[in-house]
């Protein structure tokens, strides 16, 4: 009775540490789901706006597959739309060392450099990009806003134009230089302000927006209200 009892005992204690043992990751899918399986069911997490849920799935890529550069870059995505920018980089960093050919990996880098204000380091990794694939498109667009964001206007209308010529359908980069232009309105208003010593001739936003509607609607009468009136007067005899 007293070996049975002791049996009993053992076999208790032996349990808990087997569960223990077993991968958290197997209670979302069967034990023999691959890395990729892992990535498949993250990504349908974040199209559904599960970010927690998706990391989870990205890491049980990575338990399966600790060398699958793509799941840290996942995951690395997810991170940076909880802003949780650090990890984020980590993985970015991670998925580099096992590949340091990964594009999305430096494309997201700058992203999240950018976000972070450090420009430099954003421009070295999308500088580098393009190095890797002068065909990158999101690239282009991506410097084109860092540039923007330090004022170097005509470098971004530059990578913005590239980025179009390349696949004029890609329209982040359209917006992007609608974007430009705007802000180069603006700074052409102020300067007319700042050289006639008053107020532009017209409200900016509202001249702007009749611009916009021309753009819409071919409605060009405010260019007409953007003329000048030129006078002449003959010097006295």
């Amino acid at each position: 009775m007293r070996r049975l009892v002791l049996i009993i005992i053992c076999a208790m204690l032996i349990l808990p540490t087997s569960a223990q043992s077993e991968s958290p990751c197997d209670s979302i899918d069967p034990p023999d789901a691959t890395a990729l399986f892992y990535i498949g069911l993250g990504d349908a997490y974040s199209k559904r706006g599960q970010p927690a849920l998706a990391i989870n799935a990205y890491d049980c890529s990575i338990e399966r597959d600790p060398s699958f550069a793509q799941a840290y870059v996942s995951r690395g995505v997810a991170h940076m739309g909880q802003l949780n920018l650090g990890q984020a980089l980590d993985d970015y960093n991670q998925a580099l060392e096992l590949d340091d050919t990964l594009l999305a990996a430096y494309n997201n880098r700058g992203l999240l450099y950018s976000l972070d204000i450090n420009y430099s380091l954003a421009l070295a990794d999308f500088n580098l990009l393009i190095s890797l694939d002068p065909m990158y498109v999101p690239a282009y667009h991506n410097r084109a806003m860092v540039h923007a964001a330090e004022g170097n206007y005509e470098l971004a209308i530059a990578d913005l134009e590239q980025a179009i010529s390349l696949n004029p359908e890609y329209a982040p980069a359209h917006q992007g230089l609608g974007a430009v232009y705007l802000a180069l309105a603006t700074e052409s208003y102020a300067q007319a302000e700042a050289t006639n010593g008053r107020p532009a001739q017209f409200d900016v936003e509202d001249t702007l927006a009749q611009v916009v509607d021309f753009a819409q609607t071919g409605n060009v009468s405010v260019w007409f209200s953007l003329q000048t009136t030129d006078h002449v007067f003959e010097d006295e005899p």
